[in-house]
Formats: C-alpha cells, structure tokens, sequence
C-alpha cells in the first residue's frame, strides 16, 4: 500500500491534524501556567477538570450524533466552535482586554467542540480505509502527531507568555483554513440508513437514546478487552509525568555525564526531559524504519512483542537511576511503543461497527482519561512502596495489558478468518 493510494480524504485530514495537533500543543501544556498566574492555583485546578470533562461530554456527544448524521456535518460544526472559540480567547487576552475569566469559559467550549470533532474525524479515517492501508495511515499519523509536538511545544515556549494576543490570532486563522478545507474538499465518507418509521426520525438527538448506545458498547466484551487493555499499557507512559518524574526529581541529584562522549549536567527534572525529548526524536525519525522492518512479519505477533518490550523497560525507570541505562531504556521501549501502536490504533477498524463507529471512537477516548486516573493513584500508592516494588507494579499493569490484547487478537483473527469464508485473513 503506497501513499498516493490513499483516499484524498485522509491526506487531507493527516495534513490538518497536524496544524490541529501542532496548535494545541503550542497551547494547552501552558494553560495550567496561564490560569495560575492569571486567577491563582486552585481555581485553576477547577477550571482544568472542567476542560476535560468538557472534552468528555463533547466527544460522548459528537460520536453519537456523527453516527445519525455523518461525519462532514459534525466536523464543520465542531470546527466552526473552535474557530470561533479562538477568536474569543484572542480578544480576551488582547491589547484591550484581559478577562481569564471569560477566557476559561471559552476553552471550556473549546475543549467541547474539540471533543464532538475527533470521533467524527477518526470514524472517517476508518470508513475510508482496509486493513491493510489502516495500519500505514495510522503510523503516519502517529508520526505527525509526536512531530506536531515537538513543534507546538517549542512554538508556545517562545510565544506563549509575551505573545498571546498574536499566537490565538495565528490559531485562529489556521482554524479558518481547517473550516475551508473540510467544507469544499472533504467529502462525506458514511450515510446512516434512515429509519424504518420516518427519514428524520433517528436524526433526532435523544439523551437516552445515546444512553442506551453506549451501554451496547459496553457489553461488547471484546472491545472492553480493547479498552481496558489500552489504559494499563497508556499507564506506563502516563506514569513517566506522574510517579516516574516525582521520582526521578527525588532519587537523581545533580551530577556530571557523558553520553557518545558529550558531558553535560543533568538532574531529576532534566533527566525527564532528556528522556521525553528522546522518545519524541526516536519516534519522528524511526516510524517508518520500524514499519519496513516489521511489514512482514505477524501482525499479532509484532503487537504483543512491542506491547511486552514497552512494558518491561517503562517499568526501568520506576527504579534505575543510571543515566546510561535510563536512556538505553528509553531507546529500546520506544522501539516496542512503534510496534505496537500502529497495529493497536488500526485494530479498532475492525472492531467498530460500520454503523456505530464514531460512537466506539469516542469511548475510545476515555483510555487517555482512564490512564490519567490510574497513573495519579500510582503517585499515592509510591509514597508507601519502594520504587523496586513500584517497578513491579508497573510490569504487573503492562503485562496483564498485553495479556488482554493477547487474548484480544486471537479471537479477533477467528472472527475475521471467519467473515472472509476461506479468504486470506488479516494476518493477526
């Protein structure tokens, strides 16, 4: 599968998901900053888990509705929310006004609008594509999004602070752009079938009806599998800003090292960066080199060796205080994390029902948040175990997690052997 194979609809959506991703990173690592120096920090506090909860409800939101009437629609009207959700934000940090307050309220609607887009955009990914072009568009994509980081962040780290009025005025032209490409050049990818009773009749939203399509989704085990295995593998790497950095701030004082013969001074903090920035390098510069490494070999196989290298050398850093070894560690684990990821985020084409997938895409979203929740109580459960046993755990949570999508891909390779009748299966 080559790249100009590829439905234009996904080139254009991985060319404005990486503007999207590259101007929210230049924003929302600094929002806690922001609002802290604007409003002081427990109001801040309140005011981040109001934004992703918002997040949540709009995501919860557009995955439904994306599923009674197409994609194209639900991107355009989440699109023009963020646009305009810019714009304010812009004005309330401008020359002639500051008011963090009504600023808050407009990333509030921001985070929502963000949330009803992605479903929708991911269901369209999906509805456009196979198995085996799934598995290189979503390795692009992963690759654009660590790269869109990197950017964003070095972005926001210059402008951020002195420049606000000028960066929201930037995002929110780019968000102009994103607006126009979506209406005149994407084309919708789905078409619910009307009801029975009348063509209208689905397309109206119904709380209890979003209710009742959610919980169906919760009883289909195997995506719970999916789900469930999905946060305790994102744990780890949640873990590394969370009990990982806490403790690498605590146990590694500032020292001289040297590493391919360049010394330089690290500490805690520093050495978490190091590490962050290494990860970030690796994956921008080794994705395609480790999918041509691994194209022929078992997909199933592939996913469940990187999904235990990962988990084995995330687990390090919650004892080891070597700086060569952290890095060795680093460098290994990143290897297994493009492994498995790609074939990871591409599985869920086949898990998906054609006509619920922006409703499974949008519970989807709930492993970040999930592993945000365990990564946190990992920080508790650190102040009474040592960081061996810590490391443990960590194994222990990485392990059963790549049990999970052990068991997950075995039934899923009889299910799609079964559905192609004697046809050559997805090779899970």
């Amino acid at each position: 599968m080559k790249m100009k194979d590829i439905h234009p609809n996904i080139k254009l959506r991985l060319a404005m998901q990486f503007l999207g991703s590259l101007i929210s990173m230049a924003v929302i690592p600094f929002l806690a900053i922001y609002f802290t120096q604007k409003i002081g920090a427990t109001k801040t506090g309140i005011i981040l888990i109001l934004i992703v909860i918002s997040g949540v409800i709009g995501g919860f939101i557009g995955g439904h509705i994306s599923d009674k009437i197409g994609r194209k629609k639900i991107m355009i009207y989440a699109e023009l929310g963020l646009l305009f959700s810019y714009l304010f934000i812009a004005l309330c940090n401008s020359p002639w006004f500051n008011l963090p307050y009504i600023s808050a309220a407009f990333f509030i609607i921001n985070m929502f609008c963000g949330g009803m887009f992605q479903p929708a955009a991911q269901a369209m990914i999906i509805d456009v594509t196979n198995s085996e072009s799934r598995k290189l568009v979503f390795t692009i994509s992963y690759w654009l999004g660590n790269l869109s980081t990197a950017i964003g962040g070095i972005i926001g780290a210059f402008l951020f602070k002195n420049y606000l009025f000028e960066l929201f005025i930037g995002i929110s032209l780019i968000s102009l752009l994103s607006v126009f490409m979506t209406l005149f050049f994407i084309t919708e990818t789905y078409l619910p079938e009307p009801s029975p009773k009348t063509s209208t009749h689905k397309k109206k939203f119904s709380p209890v009806e979003m209710f009742q399509t959610y919980s169906t989704v919760l009883k289909d085990k195997l995506f719970m599998f999916y789900i469930l295995g999905a946060i305790l593998i994102f744990t780890l790497e949640q873990s590394l800003s969370n009990y990982i950095g806490i403790r690498l701030e605590k146990d590694i004082p500032q020292q001289s090292a040297s590493l391919f013969g360049i010394d330089f001074i690290v500490d805690g903090t520093k050495m978490l960066g190091f590490l962050r920035t290494e990860n970030t390098i690796l994956v921008v510069l080794l994705s395609s080199v480790v999918l041509f490494l691994f194209k022929k070999c078992s997909e199933r196989w592939t996913l469940v060796t990187g999904m235990l290298i990962f988990s084995i050398c995330f687990s390090v850093f919650a004892y080891s205080n070597s700086v060569l070894f952290l890095f060795i560690a680093m460098f290994i684990g990143t290897i297994g994390e493009l492994m498995f990821v790609p074939i990871k985020q591409a599985m869920i084409g086949e898990l998906a029902p054609s006509n619920a997938r922006s409703t499974y895409m949008a519970f989807n979203s709930l492993t970040t948040y999930g592993a945000m929740i365990v990564s946190s109580l990992l920080i508790i459960i650190g102040e009474w175990i040592r960081p061996v046993y810590m490391s443990g755990l960590l194994l222990i949570l990485g392990l059963t997690g790549t049990f999970l999508y052990y068991i997950l891909t075995k039934t899923l390779y009889a299910k799609v052997s079964e559905r192609t009748e004697g046809k050559v299966p997805v090779s899970y």
